[in-house]
């Protein structure tokens, strides 16, 4: 069908074209893969990569890539709420894929965004140039399979790069000064209800505030788990498994606690803060409990 055939607004045209000569190279091989990269930038994948960084890889550092993260997805969907921009999907001549992954607006891609912010904070945490370019190329991967499925406009995936490009650098290096473990308990909890209780204020949407409240309930989580438990992760290989094996299986456990009632806005609340307390106070206390974590000033002695 030819786009002149139905309206399509100012600056758009391009775009659709660019959907339309992506989708002519279709095939079912293409199709799996882009929505293998597409899995890349869900919130389920986040929501379970997180915990796992923070309670088997590094603790400061995970909670640091989480608060870039996840203030990253914040403005994304409060961008998305107020430019309030359709998708691609239902449009003439355009052929959409999952469309389960794709819920709400349009732009910016929290697709694309969020998976340059997440692996270029990751990067930077390891150092590499090497990473670099791997967080570049994946975000492209994932941002270009978002525009081949019919599921974002070009517009929108150039935009979350930029974004998350810019805050997974900035808010990676500003995180350096306010890292929970470098200040006193009562900083950290101050901060951790001051900074998200600002996000609820001027959140836009039920899916901004989900991203405040994990943060809220995480970082306060934290710096409760710091002051009280004072757990480290065992430097042991096998024990830092363990402990991602069921980071994990708690997440999913919560997930799949709730997965019926997601459609619900309490409910998204009630995952987010379920999987905070788990990832900050109840994992840690429980793997200390399995000796899979020692003490921090055990772990600060033996090392």
């Amino acid at each position: 069908m030819s786009r002149a055939s139905f309206p399509l607004p100012q600056g758009f045209a391009w775009q659709y074209d660019l959907i339309v000569w992506l989708q002519s190279y279709h095939s079912a091989v293409l199709d799996r893969v882009a929505a293998a990269f597409s899995f890349l930038g869900t919130e389920s994948f986040y929501f379970a990569a997180l915990p796992v960084l923070i309670l088997a890889v590094d603790r400061v550092l995970g909670m640091r890539l989480a608060y870039v993260f996840f203030t990253s997805m914040y403005l994304n969907a409060w961008l998305k709420s107020y430019y309030h921009i359709a998708r691609p999907i239902g449009v003439p001549g355009i052929q959409s894929g999952d469309v389960r992954s794709a819920t709400g607006l349009s732009m910016p891609s929290g697709h694309a965004q969020g998976t340059m912010t997440f692996f270029t904070a990751l990067a930077l945490w390891l150092r590499r140039r090497v990473w670099l370019l791997v967080a570049v190329l994946l975000s492209v991967a994932v941002g270009v399979s978002r525009v081949y499925l019919g599921l974002h406009w070009p517009m929108d995936v150039v935009i979350g790069w930029v974004l998350g490009l810019f805050i997974g650098f900035f808010g990676w290096q500003m995180g350096r000064w306010w890292t929970y473990r470098g200040i006193p308990f009562g900083v950290a909890m101050t901060l951790s209800v001051l900074f998200p209780a600002i996000l609820l204020i001027f959140a836009r949407d039920v899916t901004s505030s989900v991203y405040a409240v994990f943060l809220l309930v995480g970082g306060a989580g934290a710096a409760l788990e710091k002051r009280f438990l004072r757990t480290a992760i065992d430097p042991a290989l096998w024990k830092r498994a363990a402990a991602g094996v069921i980071a994990l299986g708690g997440v999913v456990a919560v997930q799949l606690a709730v997965q019926a009632h997601l459609d619900e806005p309490l409910w998204q609340y009630a995952r987010a803060a379920a999987v905070a307390v788990w990832t900050t106070v109840l994992a840690p206390w429980l793997f200390h409990l399995l000796g899979l974590y020692t003490r921090e000033a055990d772990h600060h002695r033996n090392g």
